[in-house]
């Protein structure tokens, strides 16, 4: 399948065949549907993961828990940014190399 031009803001979730530069810092790709559908996937554990960690905000000295939901946390958001790296064009593989997450 041919794939297509795509703007991917990660602050807001976003995932548009329309640049949007107002709202935060995008990444073009060039991606297939599945490879789009990877990414809001993505999108949707790494979410997940930070609204479990928020729970355990109100219990300070139990970190153990939260440590898991953390690095959980983490790994989504190095996968997403590896995903857009891999797909991404060179001004955007340059931009993710700057972030030093890989």
């Amino acid at each position: 399948m041919a794939r297509k031009k795509y703007y991917v803001t990660v602050d807001t979730e976003e995932i548009s065949e329309v640049s949007l530069p107002d709202n935060g810092i995008e990444y073009e790709i060039y991606a297939t549907p599945e490879e789009v559908k990877e990414i809001e996937v993505l999108f949707i554990r790494k979410e997940q993961n930070a609204k479990d960690a928020v729970k355990f905000v109100g219990k300070p000295f139990d970190e153990r828990p939260v440590d898991a939901k953390r690095a959980n946390y983490e790994g989504d958001l190095i996968a997403l940014y590896r995903k857009l790296y891999d797909l991404g064009t060179d001004e955007t593989k340059n931009e993710i190399k700057e972030l030093r997450l890989f």
